[in-house]
């Protein structure tokens, strides 16, 4: 992730974070049409409850959970002076601390248990008994784990961020073949993985959004603390 103009990078995601306000203020129904695409009456939000849906969506976590414990074994192995090659203290402080920052802290701590947003299922346009509330605005229709915004959405774009970090080492030890193939596979999973939240009825399209949003947000912070080069 070398070359980041911080300033520039940090002006678009405002901008960025601004529009996705404005299109939910606009469009409240927008969140609602989306995840209607997935429902069916009588049948509710049918792909969640297939085998191969679950299975991917837990192979996504787990890859995330496999990220954290290389940013730690990396971490540890630093501290003896044995670092990795490629994946020093720095970049497996990055990843270890985009992890606990975003989808730990700010997602699940902070945002999940006291937003109060009710999942797509729970609602009653999708056979639930709680009422919507568009995603800007805190509310009291879920205790906790709610669904703004979405803590696997947020994993699986830290994922995709943790990828970016290693794909100079990849390239070093990987043929060509196995590194595009694992380039397609880094797209494609942390893509999956948030298209699945919402396809499933568990998130709302906002949640995903704003997400995303939030984790780039924090990685940018942590790009410019610990992998910038100072004068």
């Amino acid at each position: 992730m070398p070359g980041i103009d911080h300033r520039k990078a940090a002006i678009r995601l405002a901008v960025a974070f601004l529009v996705a306000v404005a299109v939910f203020a606009i469009w409240p129904g927008l969140d609602l049409a989306v995840s209607a695409a997935f429902y069916r009456e009588g049948e509710g939000f049918w792909l969640g409850r297939l085998d191969s849906v679950q299975a991917l969506r837990h192979f996504i976590w787990n890859l995330s959970i496999a990220a954290v414990l290389l940013s730690l074994a990396a971490l540890g192995l630093a501290a003896i002076r044995r670092p990795l090659p490629g994946f020093g203290a720095r970049p497996a402080g990055f990843v270890f601390l985009l992890y606990l920052l975003g989808p730990v802290l700010l997602v699940n701590a902070v945002l999940k248990n006291h937003w109060g947003r009710a999942r797509p299922a729970d609602t009653t346009e999708f056979g639930g008994t709680l009422t919507f509330t568009p995603p800007w605005l805190p509310s009291d229709q879920c205790a906790s784990n709610c669904s703004f915004v979405s803590g696997e959405g947020s994993a699986a774009v830290a994922l995709a961020i943790t990828f970016l970090l290693l794909v100079p080492l990849l390239r070093r030890v990987l043929s060509d073949l196995l590194f595009r193939a694992c380039v397609a596979v880094a797209v494609f999973l942390p893509a999956a993985g948030l298209a699945l939240r919402v396809m499933t009825g568990r998130h709302f399209l906002s949640d995903t959004v704003f997400a995303v949003l939030f984790v780039l947000a924090i990685a940018l912070g942590l790009h410019r603390w610990l992998l910038t080069e100072r004068r």
